[in-house]
């Protein structure tokens, strides 16, 4: 291969990189309008009308019943998409106004969740909703967060909870709070009783429930209200909840986008370096 036509091969392969990584830059700006867009639609919601228990939509392997009855209107229902395996999706910061009653005895504490430089847990427990469209229905809430015991680490908190029926309020969450874990964890304990875990997916709510839960999460965020009055002296656990505002990655994926697109004018550059000005500063020299 003569000489010219390295130089044509380099300049294709500068152009064609400079492109694809410009491209990839585009692609991050995208991203990132996408997801400005969807944190606006979350900041509508947040004012939205809260959602019921007859709101909720049902697991996917069970079918919702269809107009029930005292159903919000524009409440979801379950489709044929949703019995074929797919879950609905839920308005994320949504809020949330239940009824249910706990079942505390299945609480499970999420490990290493620091909140203000403190090491912690999170605290979530099962709902079982008084007004669901699914019988039973049960939701995960994610209540809030409680500090680690800084002598014993394995040691759990054992609140008494609420046996009536209770309300509480807060936002719909896709799921419940999920960190990087090495491997797998054990299955769930054959009785019912409060377990530190790393993370919780819906295999282990289901072997352990014996039901699986309804789609979501709550992420509360007021305490919350007894509704018995003869439960008057059980008080809620002094759960912390300032959670941070949700952060879907905006400045992320500009910084992503700025590292696309200098790189993209580092490969023009050195494209233009090393096919068109140095070989002319070669020529140049030469004739002198």
């Amino acid at each position: 291969m003569n000489p010219m036509h390295k130089r044509w091969l380099a300049v294709a392969a500068g152009t064609l990189l400079a492109l694809l990584t410009a491209r990839l830059g585009v692609w991050q700006l995208d991203r990132a309008a996408e997801k400005t867009a969807l944190a606006e639609l979350q900041q509508q919601r947040a004012g939205a009308m809260p959602w019921t228990g007859r709101d909720w939509p049902c697991p996917p392997t069970r079918k919702a019943v269809a107009h029930a009855p005292g159903a919000s209107e524009g409440a979801p229902q379950a489709t044929g998409e949703a019995d074929a395996g797919l879950k609905p999706a839920l308005p994320a910061q949504q809020p949330v106004h239940l009824r249910g009653r706990w079942l505390s005895r299945h609480t499970v504490f999420l490990d290493n969740r620091p909140m203000g430089g403190q090491p912690g847990f999170f605290v979530v427990t099962p709902l079982r909703l008084s007004d669901a469209v699914c019988q039973g229905g049960i939701v995960l809430v994610q209540r809030g967060w409680w500090p680690r015991d800084a002598n014993d680490r394995q040691r759990l908190p054992n609140w008494p909870d609420a046996d009536g029926e209770i309300e509480l309020r807060g936002v719909v969450l896709p799921h419940v709070s999920q960190t990087y874990a090495l491997g797998d964890e054990g299955p769930p304990p054959r009785e019912a009783g409060r377990v530190l875990r790393q993370n919780v997916d819906e295999a282990f709510w289901r072997a352990w429930l014996g039901q699986s839960p309804l789609p979501g999460a709550v992420l509360q965020g007021h305490p919350e209200e007894m509704k018995d009055a003869s439960m008057a002296g059980v008080a809620p656990p002094n759960l912390r909840r300032d959670w941070p505002p949700p952060d879907l990655g905006v400045d992320k994926h500009h910084a992503y986008a700025a590292q696309w697109f200098a790189l993209s004018a580092l490969l023009v550059g050195l494209t233009l370096w090393f096919s068109v000005i140095q070989p002319r500063r070669a020529r140049r020299s030469i004739a002198a």
